[in-house]
């Protein structure tokens, strides 16, 4: 799939772990859609060497460059994980293989058929600007749809004047293990590492089809300010339990 990246730009991952402006530290408030219906509002917070995002199920993720950590929130359990990035990724091989270990899926059952999938997959995958333009939370923004077959539909609106680093690559397997069917870690794959240009996506709407299931979700900025984040907002919520394997 990765050949495929370069013709995807100024898409962002799926939670929007990528931009915000370097020299400062950034706080987006999305209200959010999540994919079981549900509805809530939870700011995002971009600073330099850090991030603190949220997922489409509900699920929040902080990554720490400086320690390399990774740390995982559930708030349905009121628990959570943290941990050196290396043992995420341990950790997240376990639970793949354990999804694994269900019902078996094309990918393990029938491998050529699968990648034959995956290649006609690979091949649908679009990406266009509409032309649209509107003001978000203040930024100006440029729409992108990005499309893969009947498979994914994206539509994302792009603050091109938001930039930093992108944390993606470093959350991926710990973002992907959660999800049990192949074709969804396909789709969270490619929605994640498919940011190669500068920008923000302050709104978002994605529908998408797997093996198992369909559904959608859907994110809009109220908020986007720049500032010192305070420390508080690296915090776990209190009373929450850790995991312990």
């Amino acid at each position: 799939m990765r050949s495929m990246f370069a013709r995807l730009a100024l898409v962002l991952s799926f939670a929007s772990v990528c931009a915000v402006p370097a020299a400062a530290d950034v706080t987006v408030t999305l209200k959010w859609t999540l994919v079981n219906g549900d509805t809530l509002t939870r700011a995002n917070y971009y600073a330099h060497n850090k991030v603190r995002i949220t997922a489409p199920d509900g699920r929040e993720y902080m990554f720490d460059a400086k320690t390399d950590s990774v740390t995982v929130i559930r708030h349905d359990a009121q628990m959570y994980w943290t941990g050196h990035r290396a043992h995420a990724d341990s950790m997240a091989r376990e639970i793949m293989n354990a999804n694994r270990q269900g019902v078996p899926s094309m990918e393990v059952t029938d491998p050529v058929a699968w990648g034959e999938r995956i290649a006609a997959f690979n091949d649908s995958i679009k990406i266009e600007p509409t032309g649209k333009r509107k003001k978000i939370a203040g930024y100006p923004t440029d729409e992108w749809v990005l499309t893969a077959g009947s498979f994914l539909h994206n539509e994302q609106w792009i603050a091109r004047s938001l930039v930093m680093p992108n944390y993606g690559p470093e959350m991926k397997k710990t973002i992907t293990a959660a999800i049990k069917d192949p074709l969804g870690r396909t789709l969270m794959r490619l929605l994640i590492d498919s940011k190669e240009k500068e920008g923000l996506a302050l709104a978002a709407k994605t529908s998408f089809r797997t093996l198992s299931r369909e559904g959608s979700f859907e994110y809009e900025a109220i908020t986007a300010k720049s500032g010192k984040i305070p420390a508080a907002a690296w915090q776990i919520p209190q009373g929450y339990a850790r995991f312990v394997k």
